[in-house]
């Protein structure tokens, strides 16, 4: 099965929440949106695939996502204010 699960659950899944969160707030703009659907996935997986334990993942990711839309949100400004100095 997962050979290490210590490295899938410290680096591999708090990278993945990351991106995908990131990818998210580009996309849909809507941060409250984003957390509450990461945190409820983490929810329901840490009661379906892992144990308890892993509940205190579920808060640490969902505050990794919250780092990601705020990678989100600065590269939607950048990317605004480079297009209001050329017009």
């Amino acid at each position: 099965m997962i050979e290490n699960p210590i490295g899938l659950v410290l680096f591999a899944l708090p990278l993945l929440v990351l991106i995908v969160s990131l990818v998210m707030q580009l996309i849909f703009k809507q941060r409250l949106i984003i957390l509450l659907v990461n945190f409820v996935f983490w929810l329901i997986a840490t009661f379906t695939i892992f144990n308890s334990s892993f509940l205190i993942y579920c808060f640490a990711y969902t505050f990794i996502s919250l780092i990601g839309t705020f990678i989100g949100d600065l590269i939607v400004k950048l990317k605004l204010g480079d297009r209001k100095s050329v017009v």
